[in-house]
């Protein structure tokens, strides 16, 4: 445990819990559909609304919070987690669900840029990966944790009070994270070098740098072709396992297996990454991985077993964990500059939360209108595909020109 202090633990732990409140709609849609008379494609916009926000503002936050702390923002971000989900109480109609929805996105969106570049600041080359493949689980914990919890929560509470009780735990995070977190927002990473050592404390300055930097770019839209699928996959399962006519109770248990089986890949791909194995093979394993797989699970149980069909969605879900870990990793040691991790992290986190809030309801509305829940592997291969070429670009073309991916 040498590897990881307490500071840490802390920060990941803000990670997991943001990451419950993007699963825990998921886990409850087919309630949702019947309170708030809502239909699937509206479902699936109330999935992906959470994404709004890094949709719009997430290079602009992740350049600001540099300037006005990472510590402070992180802090705030937790509180402004809790007081939407707390809000929750008050929701009865779909237009106040995707206002509290978006500004969960906010807060969502502060955390994860702020966690892991604090944690680039605290790290050493040497536990760097080990980190990354840490913070890397934080989706796959926390919305596994959401999808599990949530269906078994609701024998004795209604979605609103779990929604509320969530809420609140954010509250205590966000006091637990100010009084033990000992950190200095002046210091600088350890870690390897960034390709521009120039460290102009400008926002238009760290936001240029980072939005005409190639390699940036190019793990963004990486991220955004694992991501994107990733949260329309396991946000759709229990509706998919629901009309299979199984319990939701089932249905959750068996999607928070799926979700959980992210853990190997994330942990994995840092232990991979630290070995040497270079990230282009991750990558390009990885995205021929979730083709295959992602076909086999949307297709009709008339067609495969069912247990092929959820041993795909295991290992989609678990290989796919590979790809963050590894995007993350060299995001953060190649920002363009000392004080660019954050903005860098936004880039990539914009560009995602733009397919993220796209993809959900074009597939949802793609299978509304055929009724064929096959129809959506025509988009998560298409977005595999595009993963392949970008990351073949990357990491050929870019090293041909001496960038030190």
């Amino acid at each position: 445990m040498s590897k990881i202090s307490s500071y840490d633990i802390w920060i990941i732990l803000a990670g997991y819990l943001a990451a419950i409140h993007v699963g825990k709609l998921s886990a409850v849609i087919p309630i949702l559909q019947k309170d708030l008379n809502l239909s699937f494609t509206q479902a699936g916009l109330s999935l992906s609304l959470v994404q709004g926000a890094g949709m719009l503002f997430a290079l602009c936050i992740g350049a600001v919070s540099e300037k006005i702390g990472l510590k402070k923002c992180l802090i705030f971000a937790l509180i402004l987690l809790g007081m939407s989900s707390f809000a929750g109480l008050w929701i009865d109609h779909s237009i106040s669900l995707y206002f509290f929805r978006f500004m969960e996105g906010i807060g969502f969106l502060t955390i994860s840029l702020c966690a892991p570049a604090i944690l680039k600041r605290l790290s050493t080359p040497e536990t760097m990966n080990f980190k990354m493949g840490l913070w890397s689980s934080y989706m796959g914990v926390g919305v596994s944790l959401a999808i599990l919890t949530i269906p078994v929560l609701l024998e004795w509470l209604s979605w609103q009070h779990i929604w509320a009780l969530f809420g609140a735990l954010c509250w205590l995070v966000a006091l637990m994270i100010y009084h033990f977190l000992r950190y200095d927002d002046k210091q600088t990473t350890v870690t390897t070098a960034p390709l521009n050592t120039s460290t102009s404390n400008s926002f238009l300055s760290i936001v240029k740098a980072t939005v005409t930097h190639p390699p940036i770019l190019c793990l963004a839209v990486i991220f955004a072709c694992y991501t994107s699928q990733w949260i329309t996959l396991t946000g759709f399962l229990p509706s998919l396992y629901v009309s299979f006519n199984m319990d939701l109770k089932l249905a959750g248990i068996l999607v928070s297996m799926v979700v959980l089986s992210n853990l190997g890949g994330t942990f994995g791909a840092g232990v991979l990454l630290q070995k040497g194995i270079a990230p282009f093979k991750l990558l390009q394993f990885s995205f021929l991985s979730l083709i295959l797989c992602s076909w086999v699970v949307f297709s009709q149980p008339y067609w495969l077993i069912f247990e092929l069909q959820y041993l795909c969605a295991i290992l989609f879900s678990f290989i796919g964990g590979i790809i963050p870990t590894t995007v993350f990793a060299n995001t953060l040691r190649y920002a363009p500059q000392v004080n660019a991790a954050a903005s860098s992290m936004g880039l990539v986190l914009q560009i995602s939360a733009c397919a993220q809030f796209l993809v959900p309801p074009a597939t949802a509305a793609l299978v509304s209108s055929s009724h064929q829940w096959y129809n959506a592997a025509w988009v998560t291969v298409s977005l595999s595909t595009l993963g392949l070429l970008t990351s073949y670009y990357l990491f050929k073309i870019y090293t041909q020109k001496k960038e030190p991916i």
